[in-house]
């Protein structure tokens, strides 16, 4: 893959987020973290792209997606007989209250999705909603910003434990959450390009495995409540956003 394709990349996905800066220190946290599954039987499907290291300094973003293989989604995106979500793309233009961003759909290397957006049923637990998607990888994924923007919160936060809140602009967010650690750098206020490494996946807080769970919100940010208010979305959902130099990355 040639840098110079992925930094004109990168440069394209800063000025349609409507953020620039230059990149912050790529730092590689306090922890290897975890390299494996835990207790997950999970499978990546081969076809979702080149296998990358678990803490490889860069995102490359799925080529396909996929379920993963091994277990039952009660709130499963569509997907054709091979366990391929129907419709997915790299990227999709989230239409903020005052603008659109786009952002990455999964925001690792490498991942499967464990669990969908919507109504879910965990073993005899009650149906809740589940306000975001998990997406898994093995070894355990390096997480990467989804678009450019501004750290708010980054902490311990809950049942979602490890986790950050970023503020991309025009009133569109995303959460990063049950990470195995945060990135030394990933404080509030920090200034973030696209694909900026956050943390590692991991299993903090209410969780029975190693996976990302991730969401795109948007609404007006209220400090001091770790974005509660804001409303979720199912990345599934919105329009896909495309660049002929996304296929590139996979050379």
């Amino acid at each position: 893959m040639s840098d110079k394709i992925y930094a004109l990349f990168a440069v394209s996905v800063l000025a349609l987020a409507s953020c620039a800066t230059d990149p912050a220190p790529i730092r590689n946290g306090g922890a290897s973290g975890q390299s494996g599954a835990g207790d997950t039987n999970f499978r990546v499907d081969p076809d979702s792209g080149p296998t990358q290291p678990a803490n490889i300094q860069r995102l490359y973003p799925n080529a396909r997606l996929f379920v993963c293989k091994g277990t039952r989604v009660s709130n499963a995106p569509a997907t054709d007989s091979d366990l391929e979500v129907i419709g997915y793309s790299r990227m999709v233009v989230v239409k903020g209250p005052r603008g659109d961003v786009p952002v990455v759909t999964a925001p690792a290397n490498n991942a499967c999705v464990s669990s969908g957006y919507g109504m879910r049923t965990l073993g005899n637990s009650p149906t809740r909603m589940h306000n975001g998607i998990d997406i898994f990888s093995k070894p355990a994924s390096r997480v990467f910003s989804g678009a450019a923007g501004t750290v708010l919160e980054a902490g311990y936060n809950g049942n979602y434990g490890l986790a950050v809140l970023m503020d991309h602009g025009n009133g569109v967010y995303t959460r990063y959450a049950h990470l195995n650690y945060i990135e030394d750098d990933i404080k509030p206020g920090a200034v973030l390009v696209y694909g900026h490494p956050i943390g590692l996946m991991g299993k903090s807080g209410q969780v029975t495995g190693i996976h990302l769970h991730y969401e795109i919100l948007t609404g007006t940010y209220r400090a001091g409540v770790w974005g509660r208010g804001l409303k979720s979305h199912n990345p599934f959902d919105f329009p896909p956003w495309y660049d002929p130099r996304l296929a590139q990355l996979d050379r």
